[in-house]
């Protein structure tokens, strides 16, 4: 059974052309096209270790963060998928490989840049040696010097950008399954390493006519810890699609089952792990939950009617 949010998931159909029936926006169908994500599978597309996804609505034409360079573009070029009139662009968190590619994007001024401010801060990562690693916005220090595609728009916890469409931050680890023993994230302040709680991570949700469609971008405080964050956020509403970067790769098969386990009792129509989710971790997915779980790599598209 449920925890009562989500009703029972519809059949999740995806035909040879990743054309998936789900819900709308605005009284029209959502188009989502992967532009970047870790792998791909069509001649003449580049993958990298990043994410960068187009949501199209009837209403509004949305970028999901930018991959770490301009693979984004080059890969929308060669599908076809203008850049050109975006209404906004979303950055999930201050990580290169999410952020790198803003300055590659032609975008016009007036477009806005939606980030917590938090994810300019000065981000590292350490690792088993502890050794540091600069893994944050690569233009934060240049970026009040150098051309930018937008303008940098800074959100609050829960804020929305457009009529039925959402961010919401302030996402904190409240499901113990996900808790990391071990932190490797970490921001420079002052000279000295501080650890990085990841207090600019944000979602973005669309609210659409079979509920609300929901992506994360890695999902640091735990996939689960987000879907309660989007639970007690819209109170009464349900969720049929979760697209996310999981933050699972690596992680033992205890820790991956009890996601898996977790997101059961949310009863998701439809779900594409990518990104960091990792392989094996996404592959015990597509297992458990079957043709309601979609993969997804770089050039693959979601076509999502309006009606069933």
């Amino acid at each position: 059974m449920g925890i009562g949010l989500f009703p029972p998931p519809a059949p999740c159909r995806c035909n040879g052309t990743g054309a998936v029936p789900w819900g709308r926006e605005g009284g029209a169908a959502v188009k989502i096209t992967i532009l970047t994500e870790n792998t791909v599978s069509r001649r003449g597309l580049l993958a990298e270790h990043g994410l960068s996804v187009l949501v199209e609505t009837g209403a509004r034409r949305l970028l999901f963060d930018t991959g770490q360079s301009g693979v984004f573009v080059r890969n929308a070029g060669k599908l076809g998928v203008g850049l050109e009139g975006l209404d906004g662009i979303v950055l999930s968190h201050g990580h290169y490989d999410h952020t790198g590619g803003l300055p590659e994007l032609p975008a016009g001024p007036d477009c806005p840049v939606f980030l917590r401010e938090k994810a300019l801060e000065d981000k590292w990562c350490l690792d088993k040696a502890g050794q540091a690693r600069c893994i944050g916005i690569p233009w934060r220090e240049e970026r009040k010097s150098c051309r930018m595609a937008g303008t940098l728009t800074f959100t609050a916890e829960k804020e929305e950008i457009f009529p039925d469409i959402y961010v919401l931050g302030d996402i904190s680890p409240t499901v113990p399954e996900e808790a990391m023993a071990d932190n490797p994230f970490r921001i420079r302040r002052d000279g000295r390493f501080v650890p990085d709680r990841m207090e600019d991570e944000q979602l973005l949700i669309l609210r659409t006519a079979r509920g609300l469609a929901v992506f994360a971008g890695c999902a640091h405080a735990g996939i689960l810890s987000c879907m309660e964050k989007v639970r007690t956020s819209f109170p009464g509403e349900t969720c049929c699609f979760l697209l996310a970067g999981m933050h699972l790769r690596g992680c033992g098969e205890e820790r991956v089952n009890a996601v898996i386990e977790g997101l059961k009792r949310y009863e998701i129509s439809c779900l594409v792990p990518l990104h960091c989710t990792g392989t094996l971790a996404a592959a015990r997915m597509k297992i458990a939950f079957g043709r309601s779980c979609l993969m997804a790599e770089a050039g693959k598209s979601f076509h999502i009617p309006e009606e069933e």
